[in-house]
């Protein structure tokens, strides 16, 4: 009889400890918003465009990125540099949901039909410039 009640209880209390710390990514917006906030075009052109080496950063994974860290962070993306770190300035596990990164797998698969999940770790991941990267070599990977 109290079983329900209890799981209610204990799904409640869990839902705020994976649930994104909305104070944290406040704190980190109003840090990113020193910086100029940049379109998605601009954004691929000032941050990730590599003159001399076309097709190293196509604008399809760069859009990408940009709307899945849009939609899974909550943070001002046009505003993030390849150099910020993913977890001391950017503070991604607070701000983002717990699952993050299996929703970013999941995303991936549905747009470029390539599975990621058995590779992707987050751990590994120090700047944003470090998951374009592994997501940039797994695209490769698969097209060679």
């Amino acid at each position: 009889m109290w079983q329900p009640l209890r799981n209610w209880i204990s799904s409640v209390s869990t839902y705020g400890l994976l649930s994104p710390d909305l104070q944290t990514r406040v704190q980190v917006n109003r840090w990113l918003r020193s910086r100029p906030c940049l379109s998605q075009d601009e954004w691929f052109r000032q941050c990730w465009a590599v003159s001399g080496e076309p097709d190293r950063c196509t604008k399809p994974l760069i859009d990408f990125i940009y709307e899945c860290l849009t939609a899974h962070s909550g943070l001002a993306v046009g505003c993030i540099r390849p150099s910020d770190r993913l977890l001391d300035d950017l503070q991604f596990p607070a701000v983002c949901w717990f699952d993050w990164s299996l929703t970013l797998c999941d995303e991936f698969y549905t747009t470029f039909g390539l599975d990621i999940t058995d590779q992707f770790d987050e751990t590994q991941l120090i700047t944003c410039a470090d998951l374009v990267r592994f997501l940039r070599q797994q695209l490769e990977a698969n097209h060679a």
